[in-house]
């Protein structure tokens, strides 16, 4: 499944970036490391950044927090 797709469907529900993160470590079988957390949440982020840009995604700070959204 393409990336991009995979985290809008995954934020059908919205979400922080760190549960974002465990469901695409649990979903690909990754093993987190601290490593692969910096590599692979760069990676991340810069997949939300686009998304919000595109207009896929949302961000909306809730409780303290930031929760990305499907639009």
């Amino acid at each position: 499944k393409e990336i991009a797709a995979h985290i809008v469907s995954l934020c059908a529900v919205p979400m922080t970036f760190e549960e974002l993160l465990k469901k695409l470590f649990d979903d690909y079988a990754l093993t987190m490391t601290y490593e692969q957390y910096v590599l692979i949440g760069s990676t991340v982020r810069s997949y939300l950044a686009y998304l919000k840009d595109s207009g896929a995604l949302e961000g909306s700070i809730e409780g303290n927090k930031l929760l990305w959204k499907a639009i």
